[in-house]
């Protein structure tokens, strides 16, 4: 979700207007893999003394992530620069309870103590970022060796057992057809983080380099779109998500890209609708409710102060 002190006109109007649907955003995303919140705890506690007090999930949008590491640490605290993002966030019964919900840009967490989180989170929202001055906060939040965990699911996926015309068409779609109505840092989720993975690793206003940086991709032809020093992941640790064509149309929906793409050509039909009818037909399926196989383009990066 959107967490910056300046950010993209165009993003922060989608996620602040009164025609975004909040409540699709918070039930039609796709839910991250149970098996994430292991991985970065085990990366966290290799180091001898670190410790799960307290966690921060950064852009939480709708509190998808928070909630699946809130009885994990002593104290969680979601972030969002959207108020309206972070009513629905409270809304929730799936596990919400205790969770301190605050108002606030990712470059500016002035309410946070020096060295005093253990783990931070962000779930595909750190491509909305001012990336240096949010690594600089991370650096003064987080305790020595604490974690920055930032991972993300994007529009690099495969369609399993359809025609390969079904991912061109997909990417296509995100790349091209609504490019112009995505912010700008949708590039950066494009290239799936790469940039973040680079930036840790070199001194900047955050001071000297993170360390042991881990960067992992999925599936292996995710290769293609992101820079050097990365590894495949063994398997979907981000998401795993099974869909069916229905739940898959209103995921699309969600997108801010999609919703500022309808707003801007009232007159035409909607975009979502050209894009499922084309992937139905190149795919053979006329069941909404059919099963869709996706193989997510995802990553994760891993990091200590």
């Amino acid at each position: 979700m959107s967490s910056t002190n300046d950010p993209d006109d165009k993003f922060k109007s989608t996620f602040s207007s009164s025609y975004y649907n909040y409540n699709a955003y918070a039930s039609d995303r796709p839910v991250y893999n149970p098996q994430l919140v292991d991985y970065i705890l085990n990366y966290h506690l290799l180091v001898p003394g670190n410790k799960t007090k307290t966690a921060i999930d950064v852009a939480t949008g709708s509190g998808i992530f928070a909630r699946m590491i809130n009885k994990r640490f002593e104290r969680v605290i979601a972030t969002d620069l959207s108020a309206k993002m972070l009513k629905v966030a409270k809304q929730a019964s799936d596990g919400g309870a205790h969770i301190e919900y605050i108002e606030s840009p990712a470059e500016e967490m002035n309410f946070i103590d020096s060295h005093s989180v253990d783990v931070i989170t962000v779930a595909t929202g750190a491509h909305w970022f001012d990336s240096g001055k949010f690594l600089t906060e991370a650096r003064r939040v987080l305790v020595p060796n604490g974690t920055l965990a930032i991972f993300s699911y994007n529009g690099h996926s495969e369609f399993v057992g359809a025609p390969e015309e079904c991912s061109r068409i997909f990417r296509e779609f995100t790349l091209d057809i609504t490019s112009g109505y995505w912010g700008k840092g949708r590039q950066i989720l494009d290239r799936m983080y790469s940039h973040y993975n680079a930036l840790v690793r070199t001194s900047g206003d955050w001071g000297t380099e993170f360390k042991d940086v881990s960067f992992g991709i999925y599936p292996p032809s995710a290769q293609y779109y992101v820079g050097t020093r990365f590894t495949i992941l063994d398997g979907p640790i981000v998401v795993n998500h099974k869909l069916t064509w229905k739940s898959f149309e209103n995921y699309v929906r969600t997108w801010s890209g999609v919703t500022n793409y309808n707003k801007a050509h009232p007159d035409r039909p909607d975009i979502t609708d050209i894009l499922i009818a084309r992937l139905m037909k190149t795919a053979g399926v006329t069941d909404m409710n059919a099963p869709l196989d996706i193989k997510w383009g995802q990553s994760v990066l891993l990091c200590r102060a």
